[in-house]
């Protein structure tokens, strides 16, 4: 029978860490060059080195003073314009501490320029800082990452030692969180500085990343934030009564390789009879959290293991049911669509024009549908780039179904209510991320691939989402083009946005790529052409293209039964 496993992947990260040369090493570095600091008014200065060809760390070295006394200049949280690519539209907004964001910004001419030179670098990069020059460490990572192409396969690791907390709840949200390891001793009241020394009070700051926390017994990684927040202000009060002391990591972690850490099932014994309460448990008695020490502190254990238990199942369950009911609106979009040809509309033109109570129905599916596929393009977006891209792959061919099925009714709704100019004031940015993703992995059509095509294209979805924007912005040049008010410049404009939308169009039709829909006769797109040949015969008689001829001969009447 299978078992569930005792310790996350942050517990075995812990056991990784510790017991590697890469953080020993890092370490190493790191205080190498602290010891060679002379007594400084509090300031970081960051220090590159490459031990081999392949690797490089960047340690940012706080002087003396600011290891001794950090942050003088207190707890402020402030918003901070360089870093405003981390608010999303569930954090609008990222607050950052005044004192590491003025170092920070302090930097900021010598920080760029050695942002172009690691962008550059092909190869393994860390980046680690002590105290306050951990705090800065973060904040150049998270600069660093933001301006990295999402396609390099070597993305920053941030290892910090003893460093304050840097922000609030909308950094804890990072979509980088799993870049950043934070080492932190049972002995060090630096990381927990800003935090309250009562858990009756609240505090706006908020760790993220994992968090690896190391005792004399041992050590144990943690990423669950509510937890992480505890444990530190546990330990800032209980230490020296709170007075800042120098925590020599490096022999914290020489101790901690060579002892016997925690290895799982079997240190568990007959002492648990749940492995997920084991799990939880035995963690933080490697600390020095014990029974008595977290009914002391009223630290509810059984309140988070049945908060993770319950996310656990209710995540599971909810996928089913969310992913049967996407299922449920598409087949009724299908029916829709169905309903709409058969009343020589289309689909996308019978919603516009919104005559029967099926149109309206068809705005509650599509909010099902849309706020189903936001909340999985914004999980896509959260997700390391390995994980997201994974998690890409495997839903994109459902994604890409959705918006091509679901964006032109969207486009529909645009234009009805008097919009213009749909692929830059309306279109959402999550339609946008989904084609995106899509045309990285997309190549062109095979020979065989168009004859496939020719033969199911009465059954196909239009493959550009946005087809029907076009159309609306078509329309639209027709009638400045006959507008006895419009200048010649706008009549030009507008002729040469017509003659673009000609081989546009073509293009498609010439790949199958095109639902015959578009043919109907009383689309929006028939609806253009009829405009678009009157002006041509009475203005532009000569005039001769492709789609014109193709139309003329009333071609597409064939459109996917034969050669084009």
């Amino acid at each position: 029978m299978n078992q569930d496993p005792l310790f996350s992947c942050a517990g075995e990260l812990a056991n990784f860490v510790v017991t590697s040369n890469l953080i020993d090493y890092d370490l190493a570095k790191n205080f190498e060059f602290q010891r060679c600091q002379t007594a400084l008014p509090c300031s970081v200065q960051p220090m590159v080195y490459h031990p081999t060809p392949n690797r490089t760390i960047v340690v940012f070295i706080p002087s003396p003073d600011c290891t001794e006394y950090p942050l003088p200049e207190g707890g402020d949280l402030v918003l901070s314009p360089e870093f405003k690519f981390l608010c999303t539209k569930e954090c609008p907004s990222v607050s950052i501490n005044r004192a590491a964001l003025t170092l920070f910004s302090s930097l900021h001419d010598h920080l760029s320029g050695l942002k172009a030179q690691l962008t550059e670098r092909e190869g393994q990069l860390i980046i680690t800082g002590h105290s306050l020059g951990g705090s800065v460490a973060s904040l150049f990572t998270l600069y660093l990452l933001d301006s990295m192409d999402k396609k390099r396969k070597c993305r920053p690791i941030c290892i910090t030692f003893g460093s304050p907390l840097i922000g609030n709840f909308g950094l804890q949200h990072s979509q980088w969180n799993s870049f950043f390891l934070h080492l932190v001793s049972d002995k060090d009241p630096v990381p927990g500085l800003f935090l309250p020394s009562s858990h009756s009070q609240t505090t706006v700051y908020k760790p993220f990343g994992t968090y690896l926390f190391c005792s004399e017994l041992g050590c144990a990684c943690f990423d669950n934030p509510d937890l992480i927040l505890k444990l530190l202000t546990v330990i800032s009060s209980e230490v020296a009564g709170g007075l800042l002391q120098v925590v020599d990591y490096g022999e914290i972690l020489r101790n901690l390789k060579n002892k016997a850490i925690w290895k799982g099932p079997q240190l568990a014994g007959g002492r648990f009879a749940d492995p997920f309460s084991a799990g939880i448990i035995m963690k933080l008695e490697t600390i020095g959290f014990d029974q008595t020490k977290l009914l002391q502190h009223n630290i509810d254990i059984r309140r988070m293991e049945a908060e993770a238990r319950s996310l656990t199942k209710k995540t599971k369950a909810s996928d089913i049911k969310e992913l049967n009911d996407i299922k449920k609106y598409m087949a009724l979009l299908e029916w829709y669509k169905k309903k709409s040809k058969d009343a020589k509309k289309g689909y996308y033109d019978c919603f516009k024009s919104g005559e029967f109570r099926r149109d309206i129905a068809v705005g509650e599916f599509m909010g099902h549908l849309t706020t189903y596929w936001e909340d999985m393009v914004a999980e896509a977006q959260w997700k390391p780039q390995t994980e997201g891209a994974s998690f890409r792959t495997g839903w994109l061919f459902s994604g890409t179904t959705y918006r091509r099925m679901v964006e032109p009714l969207d486009i529909a709704a645009f234009y009805r209510d008097g919009g213009t100019d749909y692929i830059n004031n309306g279109r959402s940015r999550h339609y946008k991320l989904l084609q995106q993703w899509y045309e990285e992995d997309a190549k062109p059509p095979s020979r065989d691939q168009l004859d496939s095509r020719k033969e199911k294209v009465s059954a196909l979805l239009t493959e550009d989402s946005c087809f029907w924007a076009y159309v609306e912005e078509a329309i639209l040049s027709c009638e400045s083009l006959n507008n006895a008010n419009s200048s010649p410049e706008q009549r030009q404009s507008s002729w040469d946005n017509l003659v673009m939308f000609g081989e546009y169009v073509m293009e498609q039709i010439e790949n199958y790529a095109v639902s015959p829909e578009i043919f109907l006769e009383e689309s929006s797109f028939m609806k253009w052409w009829g405009v678009y040949e009157d002006y041509i015969d009475t203005n532009r008689n000569s005039y001769s293209s492709r789609l014109v001829n193709f139309t003329k001969r009333r071609s597409y009447k064939q459109y996917g039964r034969r050669a084009i």
